[in-house]
């Protein structure tokens, strides 16, 4: 099982909806959830041939534990259609691309509730995930990420610039990511963003820096559209050994002074102040450790 709870997702990989080929492998590149995209990945000729296997692929993918979303085309005339062929049990969320208007969002929610009911589907079972892609749409962020059904803001960072009329740069891209992160925190949904063209393929060294970068400004994960960055992008958001080591520090010492007694208001560890919010992420930290390794079996140092 490749899936992880859509909550915890921090790689989302693009995979064309209409490449069997690379469908048929998508489960084994160990993305959180997979993104079976309608827009720009299938040319205008090859769509409805793509609407017409996406539920057979949806349902195969679905029984491989994983997490699946679509990304659908950007305008209602595409999307209407593209959402028939999607909508099925194992559908987890539906990207809208080029989200500028909270109204377009609320057009596709409205959707998705008569489409749920008609199939006999879970009420709400399909979040929404808006892409953002030009400059217009960083200035709604708030009412986007407050919309129905929105679970998370996602980045595009190539239109984004294009819109921009500038090169994809880190030093383009960092402010956007920031702009993200705040209004999905605010909204209390997840963030995918990275400072850095997704077109990067060949210089692993520079989307590792990136993603780290991008965790630092609250981004919560990134898209990524080739299996060769999945790897550094779930790497990136996993604590390392420095932050477990810490957090189990953090932890150990704040249970040792509670014990016999009243819970503490501060402790002290590391030569720093511990409080409940320091607490509090310590043990958000190790929640976050991935399926299998557990802090137990993790250097209480914390060194590297």
């Amino acid at each position: 099982m490749t899936g992880q709870a859509p909550g915890a997702a921090r790689s989302l990989l693009f995979v064309p909806a209409g490449d069997e080929r690379l469908l048929a492998k998508a489960h084994l590149r160990g993305a959180h959830e997979l993104v079976l995209d309608l827009e720009d990945a299938v040319p205008e000729s090859g769509k409805e041939a793509a609407r017409r296997a996406l539920p057979g692929h949806i349902d195969r993918l679905a029984a491989e534990g994983q997490y699946l979303v679509v990304r659908t085309g950007s305008v209602r005339e595409e999307w209407e259609k593209d959402l028939r062929a999607a909508l099925r049990p194992g559908l987890r969320a539906v990207m809208l691309p080029k989200a500028e208007h909270p109204e377009q969002l609320a057009g596709m929610a409205a959707f998705l509730d008569a489409a749920e009911r008609e199939r006999g589907l879970p009420e709400g079972a399909v979040g929404l995930i808006a892409l953002i892609e030009s400059p217009a749409a960083l200035f709604a962020l708030p009412a986007l990420a407050k919309a129905p059904r929105v679970r998370a803001l996602a980045f595009g960072s190539e239109d984004f610039s294009l819109a921009l009329g500038v090169a994809p740069t880190p030093s383009v891209l960092t402010e956007p990511c920031r702009w993200i992160a705040l209004a999905a925190s605010a909204a209390g949904i997840g963030s995918f963003a990275l400072p850095l063209s997704l077109a990067v393929l060949d210089r692993p060294d520079a989307l590792a820096e990136a993603a780290r970068r991008a965790r630092g400004l609250g981004v919560t994960g990134a898209l990524c559209v080739h299996p060769k960055q999945v790897a550094a992008v779930n790497a990136a958001w996993a604590p390392d050994d420095t932050e477990i080591g810490w957090a189990r520090r953090v932890t150990a010492a704040w249970d040792t002074a509670g014990r016999g007694g009243p819970a503490p208001g501060v402790i002290r560890v590391d030569g720093q102040m511990v409080d409940a919010p320091v607490l509090r992420r310590a043990r958000g930290l190790l929640a976050a450790i991935p399926a299998g390794e557990h802090p137990e079996n993790t250097d209480p140092g914390g060194g590297r």
